[in-house]
């Protein structure tokens, strides 16, 4: 059986900082990840993963099953981590009786077949483009992202795709509570063991709804699809969601819309999250708020790596990096940029571009960051193993190993 080969794109810039401790494959807009997609839509045993040299110990240890960075036999198959997995049945069908060739869309390698052997090399990206080319033409091609934001324009059709391969592996309940405020049931989806306050209100009339494994809903909540709620979260009174993804045990409160937020990460007070996404064991203190939209309702610019970029979007909000914190009452301006290891707590609007390890204006000290991840980590029963505090030192000495091949 043939390989399918999850490979990460050349240039990463375009994805952080959320892939700064993470790869692409890892990146959520739905109820999986895409390399958890791929592993649902294809046979599991044949999806293995080419990741930066950096990240390959931590996955292999983290993916006990996955093959990482295996050198590539004659017949297997590679795909672009970054394409979201519901179009790989589209592009394997191109490459159907094919070898040296590629798929592309708008310039971007989706799928290839070499048909010919190949050892894993930071430079195997240029062997790839050697392949002569086809491009996907069909409107399921247009998923395609250019940058970490596309992915929030991912969340309605992800979770349309996604809540199909859910209902084969949950129990569902077949009644819903009496009390509970809907619009459109039948696009409601709530796992039994979920616990769900009274006087909570669930409109499904845009999307799909989906309440997880052991998922709290406390009461006076409001949840607008498409919207999904990942294992063992909560909601605290009165919270109000719409069109968004959270992540496993993460514990919510305020309002937020439009928004990704990746595992083990807390926003439990008042305040404003929107068009943002979140990555993994970040803390939003009470009051903390995104502004999304420019009071001009110009296309918002973003500053990573030096460099400006215009993100062709009227709302976004904040792209926040792992093991971040704000403090009470932080405002973040439009289009913000935040490293990872980031203490965040300037009394007036902090820079819209805050590099890993920053602490206010200063910088976070190494061993402080790493006792904070730790002690973070230890009330989710969950710690640092040795793999990944030599990746956070590899990260605090130099990043541009993160960003690119």
């Amino acid at each position: 059986m043939s390989a399918h080969i999850l490979f990460e794109p050349e240039n990463l810039s375009p994805f952080g900082p959320i892939t700064l401790l993470r790869s692409v494959a890892e990146l959520r807009y739905g109820i999986y990840s895409n390399l958890e997609r791929a592993q649902r839509i294809l046979p599991k045993d044949s999806v293995q993963l080419w990741v930066r040299p950096i990240l390959a110990k931590e996955h292999a240890e983290k993916y006990t099953e996955t093959q990482i960075n295996r050198n590539a036999d004659q017949d297997d198959i590679f795909l672009n981590a970054a394409t979201p997995a519901w179009i790989y049945p589209s592009v394997l069908s191109i490459l159907k009786d094919s070898t040296n060739t590629a798929v592309v869309i708008d310039g971007h390698i989706v799928a290839a077949r070499p048909g010919a052997e190949m050892k894993f090399s930071t430079d195997f990206h240029q062997a790839l483009n050697t392949l002569d080319k086809i491009e996907c033409d069909s409107e399921i091609c247009r998923h395609q992202p250019n940058w970490i934001w596309d992915y929030l324009d991912y969340i309605a059709p992800a979770l349309e795709f996604d809540v199909k391969l859910w209902q084969k592996d949950n129990n569902i309940l077949t009644k819903l509570p009496p009390d509970l405020s809907t619009i459109t049931d039948r696009n409601i989806f709530i796992h039994n063991t979920a616990q769900i306050g009274k006087f909570v209100h669930l409109d499904a009339s845009n999307g799909p709804i989906i309440i997880d494994q052991d998922c709290k809903i406390s009461p006076f909540s409001s949840i607008v699809g498409p919207s999904y709620l990942g294992k063992r979260s909560s909601l605290k009174p009165s919270t109000f969601i719409r069109q968004s993804v959270v992540g496993r045990v993460c514990n919510l409160g305020g309002e937020i819309k439009g928004s990704i937020i990746h595992p083990y990460s807390n926003k439990s007070h008042d305040g404003f999250l929107g068009d943002s996404i979140l990555g993994s064991w970040i803390n939003l203190g009470a009051g903390t708020s995104t502004s999304n939209m420019k009071n001009n309702y110009q296309q918002i610019r973003v500053s990573w790596d030096g460099n400006n970029y215009e993100s062709g979007r009227q709302f976004l909000g904040s792209i926040i990096g792992d093991h971040c914190k704000t403090a009470i009452g932080v405002r973040l301006n439009t289009g913000t940029l935040i490293g990872s290891f980031c203490n965040v707590f300037q009394p007036d609007f902090p820079p819209r571009a805050i590099p890993s390890f920053s602490w206010g204006n200063g910088t976070h000290e190494l061993d402080k960051a790493i006792q904070t991840a730790e002690l973070m980590m230890k009330r989710r029963s969950l710690s640092l193993t040795e793999t990944q505090i030599k990746l956070i030192k590899d990260l605090a000495e130099d990043h541009t190993h993160f960003t690119h091949f």
